[in-house]
């Protein structure tokens, strides 16, 4: 890649909130609501292990140890684009819609069945393939990612 002058394009993903496009990278924590973003993300996470979701680390290439590696995965832009689209929605009904430049990882894809189960909500991703819509912990595109 560097021979050829090229690299590799930045993972982020983005919701709407308020009329405002919030935008998010791998372990983002510039947002102004960081604190309560992560808090939620934490709290998901805990909830849908006790619900039995086991995260993937096999996503993580990284050659770090799998505690580690679960950390990384909780980093993922659309994870915290997600927890972000919740707090932001309190109360709301309405599927939170977020958008990715890149594929959906499957590790992202499996927690995002729990979450719509954990928070009761319809979640619609966009990734650079297809829109995957989550709803009572299935995606509409039957694990065919």
């Amino acid at each position: 890649m560097k021979q050829r002058n090229l690299a590799k394009e930045a993972g982020c993903s983005w919701v709407e909130a308020g009329n405002l496009i919030h935008k998010f990278h791998v372990g983002d924590t510039s947002h102004k609501q960081a604190f309560e973003i992560y808090q939620e993300l934490h709290a998901l996470v805990n909830e849908i292990k006790e619900m039995g979701y086991v995260p993937n680390t096999d996503f993580v290439l990284h050659d770090v140890g799998e505690e580690e590696k679960e950390k990384y995965l909780l980093q993922h832009s659309e994870k915290i684009a997600v927890a972000f689209g919740f707090i932001g929605s309190v109360g709301s009904s309405k599927p939170v819609r977020v958008f990715k430049n890149l594929r959906i990882c499957g590790d992202c894809h499996s927690a995002f069945k729990y979450f719509s189960v954990a928070r009761a909500r319809e979640i619609v991703v966009r990734d650079s393939n297809r829109f995957h819509h989550f709803r009572n912990g299935s995606c509409s595109c039957n694990d065919h990612w």
